[in-house]
């Protein structure tokens, strides 16, 4: 039930990619960086935890993870912290947490356990628990998040249909598009894809985020300006620069050397996860693999997108890099599961020649 060995294709490029999050964050926020440690080394004791105990117990308890998730809901919706017109967070103490963040590695193992289960009406059940989620979260309003839970449950279910199937699903979505956008979006994120489209349109209120993020990418150049001396970022004309917005901060005070090594680190776990999912024998647990594949990758590719002017601002942070504890927390947690697949005696043989 216990045992740990660290996966080091996982672990160091995630401290890497952590340590490279504390020195931004040093630079374009100092204030933060005491609390942003101890984030840190509360998700490394987490990630060691999960990483350590058999991955097996988690996804027996899968059914409490998914309801816990739903309590979590109700008490945010009732007790929750409300900021800029969102009702997302819960305050303990000093500190705010966000539970849609924290859970997603729970709801994760719930659709895994789910789409391999042979319970009666087990796709209908997948359905409904990604449904349940995505709209709950959509309505707090946080689009950003819900589009990444439905990434992840969405990955799952399409594993289950032919290339045929998946083919049309998407040719319905691209149908429903339309109607999505109208009737279904709220008039901010309206604003937001209308803004990515053309950020000059309104620069100086809904466009202005893009145009300074792309900026500050561009003024980094090769090496970029330096620790504590890139201007859009020090001067404060980049907003959430140590959130959102932290890739570009990186992109201008460390240039393209910077940016180009956070892609890299990414790449390198990426790719490992990927590998895990198809060595392990469990078919749960590669399902989760990929479905932590999908919503990490989605997560990553968004927000650099955004940063880069090429997706629109949804508000998605940057797994690892990001400043502040929920979502550092989760992805701990997520790769800390993920280790725990690779030591699963089923497929020790098959990561040998990994």
């Amino acid at each position: 039930m216990f045992k740990f060995r660290p996966d080091w294709f996982l672990i160091l490029p995630s401290l890497l990619l952590i340590l490279i999050s504390l020195a931004i964050i040093r630079s374009v926020a100092p204030g933060l960086v005491f609390n942003q440690l101890i984030f840190v080394l509360i998700a490394i004791g987490l990630y060691f935890i999960f990483a350590t105990v058999d991955y097996e117990v988690f996804f027996s308890l899968h059914p409490v993870g998914y309801f816990l998730f739903l309590f979590l809901s109700l008490v945010t919706a009732f007790f929750g912290v409300l900021s800029r017109g969102s009702q997302r967070w819960l305050l303990i103490g000093q500190f705010t947490f966000q539970p849609s963040e924290l859970i997603k590695p729970f709801l994760l193992i719930s659709f895994s356990a789910l789409a391999v289960s042979k319970i009666k009406h087990s796709n209908y059940w997948l359905f409904l628990s990604g449904i349940i989620p995505v709209i709950v979260i959509y309505l707090q309003p946080d689009l950003g998040t819900s589009l990444v839970i439905f990434i992840g449950w969405a990955s799952i279910v399409l594993s289950k249909f032919s290339l045929k199937t998946i083919a049309l699903i998407i040719l319905l979505l691209a149908v429903v598009t339309v109607p999505v956008y109208k009737f279904v979006l709220h008039g901010y994120q309206k604003t937001r894809i209308m803004s990515f489209l053309n950020p000059y349109q309104d620069p100086l209120n809904n466009g202005y985020h893009v145009i300074q993020s792309t900026i500050a990418v561009g003024s980094g150049q090769i090496f970029g300006r330096g620790l504590g001396r890139g201007t859009q970022t020090q001067l404060k004309f980049l907003p959430e620069h140590h959130t959102d917005f932290i890739f570009a901060s990186i992109s201008e005070e460390l240039g393209f050397v910077g940016a180009f090594t956070v892609i890299l680190l990414y790449g390198i776990i990426f790719w490992r996860v990927y590998r895990i999912s198809q060595t392990t024998s469990d078919s749960k647990a590669s399902l989760f693999c990929l479905s932590s594949l999908a919503l990490l990758g989605f997560q990553t590719f968004i927000n650099i997108g955004m940063n880069l002017g090429l997706a629109p601002i949804t508000g998605i942070t940057l797994p690892l890099l990001s400043a502040g504890g929920s979502s550092l927390i989760a992805v701990a947690i997520n790769l800390g599961l993920i280790n725990s697949i690779a030591l699963d005696l089923k497929n020790t043989e098959g990561l040998r020649i990994a």
